[in-house]
């Protein structure tokens, strides 16, 4: 092989070098992209289950007063009865 042949094929297996050097860097990059991008869904998913668990909460709170609003409307219709039926009884003794 000649000088420049051999400075040929020096200069082929740089560029090659060089080209799988820069591939590197690009993957990564964008593997450091997907890593953050990652980071920050998380973040979000995150923020979402902690919203879920709050929602979570104010709904059993809002059907727990549900349920004590029945019951107390209940007790209050029973009330009413026992008073319809007391003036009932006064009404036939008079």
């Amino acid at each position: 092989m000649t000088f420049e042949e051999i400075q040929k094929t020096i200069e082929g297996m740089l560029a090659v070098q060089r080209d799988l050097q820069e591939s590197q860097i690009r993957l990564t990059e964008q593997s450091q992209r997907q890593q953050q991008t990652l980071e920050r869904q998380q973040g979000i998913l995150d923020q979402l289950a902690e919203q879920s668990q709050r929602q979570q909460r104010i709904l059993d709170q809002l059907i727990g007063y549900s349920i004590n609003q029945e019951s107390g409307q209940l007790d209050l219709q029973e009330q009413l009865l026992a008073l319809q039926r007391r003036i009932e009884r006064l009404e036939d003794r008079s």
